[in-house]
């Protein structure tokens, strides 16, 4: 066949989940038009995951647009259940502790999201169209080769099966844990390979006397190896352990079977139910040896996977998308130096592994717990994990004496550089805001009311360095509400914090400068890798 004539692209991305997705709005927002090639006719049709973790909403909130679909999407959700039982029959529910919701409320200005995958594919997918990324679905790849300059890749659409060639700057693979782009390249991975497997089965069934409407719930039945998840879109799920070790395999898995076990896992042998769908989805534990070969970085399941018993395998992939394109935009754009990319692997892959390494832990002692805790003796996914990780690389001035450890307790925040930019309530001309609220797309300096010179030396290095740095000074319009900004920022009076477009702390002085242009030109010019 004949392949038609280029197309040229700063970056294409294969793969069109969250991994694909994240990274094409990411760039998008921030002027860099990405294609996105993706096979299957659309974005995911079936529930999938579940919801966002909240450093992933703070993330996605950078971006205009997307916290509003959010909210519109779950606008009638509440609070999620956990239920255990023998049956969702006789399944109870166990009460969520108003002192743990209260706590992650004092972590994050984020809410809760428990929207199925499908319909947040759905809007990631819609904002970055309108945002101008170059989506492509029922489109494959079919080859692709890299040199110093670039990606030269063949497409094809598999409708008609045109083929086309196309030269990229960079070439994101987000094409899932088997990874074809990763195997090519010879990338080995590291950790328990297949740990599980499981056959998870869409239904339809009156089960209103057991789920309340717009309510998400899952239902743990312990010893059966069963799992049901009602989602908050009334779509039900049921996840059934099989061995294909044990001679199980997926034929078994028949319409009258999967009949079968949902009327089981619901506790009534007569219920009328429809198959909507079946399939097997094996758990996987693996960490890539390396993100990045050249011109192609590896990103979501494609450099890592876990078991989704916790929850945080789709919140990485969205984290690993937010991560690169910010990266890749100031690469792209002439304002670093390539250099800044090599800094993605350097910070992501420690803190995921540990995320991996606690989601095998929670596979083995699931049965339906979900809910994070407080508790790091648990196996549960705790804000240790969630917001209390720690970067370090170039792209972070790290101080004297830092321990370089890999997280913090949220709750007692340091301020740090390599650390979450804190949740602070601020207010502004009278409305509630956070310190999240003022981060963007580009560098934010935070100082206070003393801070002037702070202010002025951002204009400036903004100006010199081509970049965007926005500078707020909290004291003035912006009141800090419970005068307790510098001590979780660990500045004092006359100090000055940078966050990254992350919302990572990059860089701080913790108390005044005599020359804090140069200080501030320094530290940007060397975390940007120029």
């Amino acid at each position: 066949m004949t392949v038609e004539s280029a197309e040229r692209v700063p970056v294409l991305i294969v793969g069109g989940a969250y991994t694909g997705l994240s990274t094409a709005l990411g760039l998008a927002s921030r002027g860099v038009p990405p294609m996105l090639v993706e096979r299957r006719a659309t974005t995911s049709t079936l529930p999938k995951a579940w919801g966002l973790n909240s450093r992933t909403h703070e993330l996605l909130s950078t971006i205009p647009g997307v916290a509003a679909a959010l909210h519109d999407a779950q606008k009638d959700v509440r609070l999620p259940l956990v239920k255990s039982g023998p049956t969702v029959r006789d399944a109870r529910a166990a009460d969520v502790p108003e002192d743990l919701l209260a706590r992650y409320r004092m972590l994050t200005a984020a809410p809760a999201c428990w929207l199925p995958q499908a319909t947040i594919e759905r809007i990631l997918r819609g904002r970055a169209e309108e945002l101008g990324a170059d989506l492509r679905f029922g489109t494959e790849l079919v080859s692709w080769t890299q040199d110093a300059d670039g990606v030269t890749a063949v497409v094809r659409a598999t409708g008609d099966g045109r083929e086309y060639r196309v030269h990229a700057d960079y070439l994101v693979a987000a094409d899932g844990y088997t990874s074809p782009i990763r195997t090519s390249l010879g990338i080995g991975v590291e950790g328990g390979g297949r740990i599980g497997h499981v056959y998870v089965i869409t239904f339809e069934a009156d089960l209103d006397a057991y789920f309340e409407e717009g309510r998400f719930c899952v239902t743990g039945l312990p010893g059966s190896g069963m799992s049901v998840i009602h989602d908050s879109m009334g779509t039900r799920t049921l996840w059934v352990d099989y061995f294909p070790e044990q001679g199980q395999s997926e034929a078994d898995f028949t319409e009258d079977l999967c009949r079968d076990r949902v009327r089981r896992a619901v506790g009534d042998p007569g219920l009328e139910c429809r198959i909507v769908n079946a399939r097997p989805f094996t758990l996987n534990h693996q960490l890539a040896e390396r993100f990045r070969a050249g011109r192609v970085i590896l990103a979501g399941d494609a450099a890592h996977a876990c078991p989704p018993v916790g929850g945080q395998g789709g919140n990485l992939a969205i984290q690993d998308g937010y991560d690169l394109a910010w990266r890749l935009a100031l690469v792209l754009g002439g304002q670093a130096g390539e250099a800044l990319l090599d800094t993605y692997q350097a910070e992501r892959r420690p803190v995921v592994n540990i995320t991996l390494e606690r989601e095998v832990a929670l596979q083995a002692v699931a049965d339906g717990r979900v809910l994070s805790t407080f508790d790091p003796s648990q196996p549960i996914p705790t804000p240790r994990e969630i917001l209390g990780f720690r970067y370090h690389s170039p792209a972070v001035r790290t101080e004297p004496g830092d321990d370089h450890a890999l997280q913090e307790d949220p709750e007692n925040p340091t301020g740090r550089p390599g650390s979450r930019a804190p949740h602070v309530r601020l207010e502004r001309d009278g409305l509630a805001l956070s310190t999240h609220d003022l981060f963007g797309p580009g560098f934010v300096l935070l100082t206070d009311a003393e801070g002037t010179a702070w202010a002025d030396a951002a204009a400036n290095v903004a100006r010199y360095l081509g970049i965007t740095l926005t500078a707020h000074q909290i004291g003035g319009r912006i009141r800090d509400a419970e005068g307790v900004w510098r001590r979780r920022y660990g500045i004092e009076a006359g100090g000055a914090t940078l966050v990254r477009p992350d919302a990572m702390i990059a860089w701080r002085s913790r108390t005044a400068a005599a020359g804090p242009e140069r200080e501030l030109e320094n530290a940007l010019t060397a975390i940007l890798a120029r």
